[in-house]
């Protein structure tokens, strides 16, 4: 079980002027229309059991390890202030409760053995980025998608980035749990053009026991943009044993059927490419084992959310 946690970890660093960026992956397809940016950050209010990007959860800078990659050059050892580098003759890897993520390390490694997760970017630095991609949206009906991580974690930092954005004249999406204040979407809503919201589970119970929080704030949130008509992607996660139970997904399709303004219904079906990252972060896989889902069952998972007259996607 994954325990919940306080308000003021959840909301991480309002004040901030620069955020944690872990990515910014150019014409990607499966981040809202057109051809799309998709800016990644780091800091999330959940810890869902089957998380694939690890690195996205803390909202601090962390440090990769990649042993195998490792010469034994020492280098290492004398860049880290914190004395956190444990090496030997089989092996390197950082001693985490002494880490403070300075990326030194990083730096010093020239077999590219360590990797820095999260570089602090500002609103202007991210506005430039996404303004080299400008003709890619015209010619698309693209733009940029903010994802995580949690994009709206911090809420002055986000309200003055989709501002930004659209001020310029760039499409805004937003990929979020959802689990953040009703005043942070508030904020946000008059410059997001669609939401890709994750409906992980509707039963509460269940919700909390796997992902470390309620979904009431989420599923509250979803419903006040869909009342005031801005276009919603949900999606939902299919993991063997934890949310593809056919009663799960009727669950949902009811949920959505009572939005106004859903355009689809896109089915996430687990993968197993995040379990380089967890080892690379000295944490265990916690999904080891779980089986990928047949194609021909997700089409059955599919054809049962078309059936309650929605449009489905299987997205990945």
């Amino acid at each position: 079980m994954v325990t919940e946690r306080a308000d003021s970890e959840v909301l991480g660093a309002s004040s901030a002027r620069t955020r944690l960026v872990l990515s910014i992956s150019r014409m990607t397809v499966h981040n809202g229309p057109g051809i799309r940016t998709l800016i990644l950050f780091k800091g999330c209010p959940l810890r869902c059991l089957w998380c694939s990007t690890p690195e996205s959860q803390s909202a601090r800078q962390e440090i990769a390890v990649f042993p195998e990659k490792c010469i034994h050059c020492d280098e290492c050892l004398a860049a880290c202030p914190a004395g956190a580098i444990r090496l030997n003759e089989n092996s390197v890897s950082v001693d985490r409760t002494a880490c403070d993520g300075c990326g030194k390390c990083v730096s010093a490694c020239n077999a590219e053995a360590f990797r820095l997760f999260g570089r602090p970017m500002t609103v202007a630095e991210l506005v430039a980025e996404a303004r080299k991609d400008a003709i890619a949206f015209k010619h698309s009906r693209g733009g940029v998608t903010l994802s995580g991580g949690e994009p709206l974690l911090q809420p002055e930092f986000t309200v003055a980035l989709v501002r930004a954005l659209a001020d310029t004249g760039i499409s805004v999406g937003v990929d979020t749990c959802g689990y953040v204040p009703r005043a942070t979407i508030e904020r946000v809503l008059p410059y997001v053009d669609f939401f890709l919201w994750d409906v992980k589970l509707v039963n509460e119970r269940r919700h909390r026991f796997l992902t470390g929080v309620s979904n009431r704030r989420i599923l509250g949130n979803l419903r006040l943009v869909s009342q005031r008509g801005v276009p919603v992607y949900v999606r939902i996660p299919l993991i063997p044993a934890y949310t593809d139970r056919e009663e799960d997904l009727e669950a949902a399709c009811r949920l959505v059927q009572g939005l106004a303004s859903v355009v689809e219904v896109d089915l996430l079906p687990v993968h197993h490419l995040g379990r380089a990252r967890y080892l690379s972060l000295g944490r265990d896989y916690p999904i080891e084992g779980v089986p990928l889902i047949p194609e021909a069952v997700l089409m059955e998972k599919k054809r049962l959310v078309e059936s309650r007259g929605l449009t489905c996607n299987i997205v990945g």
